[in-house]
């Protein structure tokens, strides 16, 4: 806190009650520092990873017209037939409802929409993006039956991709890095025994 020189007692920072005009700013909390109280507690990475989700989903575009279910059924089946084979069959089936319609006049749903946009980035990443060109399909021009049956052809095509399929399959990072024999115990490297000449 700010001292008074005159009376040398603590004074309020600015913003805070009884501060006087030109008071110091109160100073930048430290990591670990305790937040102020009243403030919102810092989000945790599942909060995080939701308003992802939210804001991929707020992106869905509004239909030029109204997409027919059947179209969207469709493209829902190929979707799970397309993941199931990029998975290697490890991931669960999506599930949407569309209840009795058979007219869809909103954007496409939430449970099917983010998924589309997550394997539509995931194709730009694998393998420095080389299947993005040939199979990209853009879930934001997705707004007419003609978006949804595009993007459906393009799930048919890089399903049947083996070397798509591989690269999705194969472990992050690439190959596993060779390790050599462990070095016996107490026997120096080569520069070890350079500098322990050098220290004799």
């Amino acid at each position: 806190m700010p001292i008074d020189p005159a009376t040398g007692q603590s004074l309020p920072y600015a913003g805070e009650p009884g501060a006087a005009p030109g008071a110091p700013p109160m100073p930048p909390a430290g990591p670990g520092a305790a937040p102020p109280e009243g403030a919102p507690p810092a989000p945790t990475p599942e909060d995080e990873a939701m308003s992802r989700v939210t804001e991929m989903a707020s992106q869905a575009p509004e239909p030029s017209k109204p997409y027919t279910v059947k179209a969207l059924e469709t493209l829902l089946k190929q979707f799970n037939e397309t993941v199931d084979k990029l998975s290697g069959g490890d991931l669960p089936e999506l599930e949407v409802d569309f209840g009795e319609e058979k007219k869809w006049d909103q954007p496409i749903p939430a449970d099917l929409f983010v998924p589309l946009v997550a394997l539509s980035e995931a194709l730009k990443m694998v393998e420095g993006g080389k299947f993005a060109d040939k199979y990209d399909f853009d879930p934001l021009g997705m707004d007419s039956d003609v978006g949804v049956r595009k993007a459906t052809a393009q799930l048919v095509r890089l399903s049947k991709d083996k070397k798509l399929v591989e690269a999705m399959q194969a472990p992050m990072g690439g190959e596993e890095p060779e390790v050599g024999p462990a070095p016996e115990m107490g026997a120096m490297s080569p520069e070890d025994e350079e500098l322990a000449a050098g220290l004799a």
